[in-house]
């Protein structure tokens, strides 16, 4: 019994502590959106229910550095960021139950036959953790550009790619 809980209990926190989907958003759902503003600037939202804010802000960082060697540039700057966080609580479910019967036991002599009536009761409790978890907007607005970085606050698309997408296959 306890090797069961146990191993339900395991199971409950692998799966609550799995990355966010790196994938395109579809109808409000978690993932990366893009929006064209005008030839060389996007606005890229990245939307995950995650319990790490940052996996957010990497996730549109990598979906802006896809995005702009897509579109044949190099590097993007980032002219405007914002983060907004949606805590979403969710009461914890416990459950408590308990039951009583009889057990019957009977057992037989050479003449006759006896039967006993024994009481048992069962306890059963079962808690679930209060899960707090966040909805995380990230949305970036960047500035793409050709050939060498203008200045440290610039990005390198393969950079990027290189080192977060290794993240989003987690």
């Amino acid at each position: 019994m306890k090797t069961s809980i146990l191993i339900i209990s395991i199971l409950l926190m692998a799966g609550c502590a799995s990355n966010p989907d790196y994938r395109a958003a579809n109808n409000g759902s978690q993932g990366y959106s893009e929006q064209k503003i005008s030839d060389d600037q996007y606005r890229v939202e990245f939307k995950s229910v995650s319990n790490n804010v940052a996996d957010a802000g990497d996730y549109a960082l990598l979906r802006a550095a896809e995005l702009t060697q897509a579109q044949g540039y190099d590097w993007f700057v980032v002219t405007n960021k914002e983060t907004f966080v949606e805590s979403k609580s969710q009461a914890p479910a416990s459950t408590i139950s308990a039951s009583h019967s009889q057990q019957y036991e009977r057992s037989c002599g050479l003449l006759t036959c006896e039967t006993r009536a024994r009481p048992t009761s069962n306890v059963g409790v079962q808690v679930s953790n209060h899960d707090k978890r966040k909805e995380v907007h990230t949305l970036i607005d960047i500035k793409m550009g050709k050939g060498i970085k203008p200045s440290d606050n610039s990005y390198s698309a393969q950079d990027l790619i290189e080192n977060l997408s290794k993240k989003a296959q987690k």
